[in-house]
């Protein structure tokens, strides 16, 4: 049929035409974002399970922050406890110099001189463990930090190691006798094997603690980057097609406008 009022080819090339401009506007979204799917409107559902998926990656990202933390408590703690553990192995030597009954005086006060810096470097060694404003050396506390996104906790705890370090310097006068360095030596109940004992308590104690935390910690930075990889291929774009595409585009909504004119 012949008519003067419909151009059927005309209505193919607008048909065409709005239909390369739709891709253009699509593809030129894509490569500007770098989402194949930027908003709702792009598509529904795979938006909305985009959006939970980054509402998962923002917990994992808090919780890691808060294992970082539990880590650095716990390595100020270790560092502190074998600062203060060899610090053992003077001690010990000044107290075997100050159980022979032989030196002079002037030696004793010299080696008991020693003696107390050292324990009194320990104490200071203890007070300076700290990791913002927690000391794991002067108190029995757990400290306990998020592990994951189900809200479990992860703890730290401390050992109370400034008490016995306070009794082991208190102990040691002006000129320790050589009755009472052997006491030290020997002894099974005195203020340094305590001393020793707590030390060692935290160096076993922290460092299992530590194990753990970094455990959990490179456990949560592993989902975080299985699910950063999932979300990626759900609505990242792929630029290298996108941009093929952006080339193309325009030269064939060219030609659709040539097609209309001609129709």
């Amino acid at each position: 049929m012949t008519t003067i009022h419909t151009n059927p080819g005309a209505l193919v090339a607008q048909a065409t035409l709005r239909h390369i401009t739709t891709q253009l506007d699509k593809v030129s979204k894509q490569v500007q974002t770098g989402f194949k799917v930027a908003d709702a409107k792009d598509d529904a559902s795979t938006f909305a399970v985009a959006q939970g998926l980054r509402g998962n990656l923002a917990s994992l990202v808090a919780v890691q922050q808060g294992l970082s933390g539990a880590v650095g408590l716990a390595e100020v703690g270790l560092a502190g406890a074998t600062a203060v553990s060899n610090l053992f192995e003077g001690i010990k030597t000044k107290l075997t110099q100050l159980a022979d009954t032989s030196i002079t005086a002037t030696q004793r006060v010299t080696y008991s001189t020693d003696l107390k810096d050292l324990a009194t470097q320990a104490k200071d060694l203890i007070k300076q463990a700290k990791f913002n404003g927690t000391n794991l050396l002067d108190n029995t506390t757990a400290i306990n930090f998020i592990a994951d996104v189900t809200g479990s906790s992860i703890g730290v705890t401390g050992v109370n190691v400034f008490t016995s370090a306070s009794a082991f310097n208190a102990s040691i006068g002006a000129s320790v006798t050589a009755t009472l360095a052997r006491t030290f030596l020997n002894s099974s109940s005195n203020s340094l094997d305590q001393f020793i004992a707590d030390t060692n308590t935290a160096l076993s104690g922290i460092a299992g603690d530590l194990r753990a935390v970094e455990s959990q910690n490179n456990f949560t930075k592993a989902i975080s980057d299985a699910t950063e990889k999932g979300l990626g291929a759900l609505v990242d774009a792929d630029l290298a097609k996108a941009s093929s595409k952006l080339q193309a585009l325009p030269a064939q909504q060219q030609l659709s406008t040539q097609a209309i004119t001609i129709a």
